[in-house]
């Protein structure tokens, strides 16, 4: 469930009111799209299907699930996944000059997962990039993950970092520690947590707030609900999009003003 593009679109753009918005918040919003599109590349792009697929807090049983897992519309023509031959609880994914959870930008690479047993009905997951680039600039990502399994629901207690270089040329460092729960019936994400992202040596704090994608019938990702607020270190100065499961989010500037701006997502 990708919410690059739409995160994006909603927070880099200032649509009709474009004029009215001053150049502090076109720069936060541009800078916190950076932070949101890293997150998600963190969180959901280079994880794959590892939340959905795991059946059991069980390392040999979630490894095989996740090595099994179908393949998605989105991208399955250049990801696969495979079992270490050495080790029956990691799962090398590898990636071909993907495209489609990362908008227009190609990613290749691996992504090992090592499934370990953690503390009392937990599986630990660890995420390890291997020769990732992105646009042919090398990148990294590592992660942890400890996932609990009930009623439907995987509950994931998340600690991330990437790195990257942006379309722009500038380095991209991000962090985030995070609470997401993926609903197995619903088919939605929800993430809660905070994020630290150092774009170009621009400091930025993000705060996500029950932001919320669930997947179509199609496969495809609906509009995301929620709140992402960004604060721009060290002057303190803030932009929250709240989002209402529609194709239009509203942009709050640093000096209160809103202004309502299309996202391009389909409920």
């Amino acid at each position: 469930m990708s919410l690059v593009l739409v995160a994006g679109a909603a927070l880099i753009g200032c649509g009709s009111g474009e004029e009215s918005v001053d150049q502090t918040t076109q720069l936060l919003s541009s800078d916190g799209a950076e932070a949101v599109a890293s997150n998600e590349q963190s969180t959901a792009s280079l994880t794959d299907s590892t939340f959905e697929a795991v059946p059991s807090v069980d390392p040999a049983a979630a490894a095989d699930a996740l090595a099994g897992a179908p393949a998605e519309a989105v991208d399955g023509k250049c990801r696969s996944r495979a079992k270490d031959p050495s080790d029956p609880n990691t799962v090398i994914i590898t990636l071909t000059d993907c495209r489609g959870r990362f908008g227009k930008r190609s990613v290749s690479g691996k992504e090992i997962v090592h499934f370990t047993k953690g503390d009392a009905d937990t599986l630990h997951a660890d995420f390890q990039s291997q020769e990732l680039t992105i646009d042919g600039k090398p990148a990294t990502h590592t992660a942890s993950a400890d996932i609990t399994i009930a009623n439907g629901v995987r509950t994931v207690v998340w600690q991330g970092g990437f790195d990257t270089t942006n379309q722009k040329g500038d380095a991209v460092s991000h962090t985030s520690d995070l609470t997401i729960t993926v609903d197995m019936a619903t088919h939605c994400r929800t993430r809660n947590g905070s994020a630290k992202t150092s774009i170009g040596g621009r400091e930025m704090n993000t705060v996500f707030q029950d932001l919320k994608v669930c997947r179509r019938a199609d496969g495809d990702a609906g509009c995301p609900s929620g709140s992402v607020t960004h604060t721009r270190l060290p002057i303190n100065k803030t932009v929250t999009v709240s989002f209402d499961g529609t194709a239009q989010a509203t942009v709050t500037g640093p000096n209160g003003s809103t202004f309502e701006q299309d996202i391009a997502c389909t409920p």
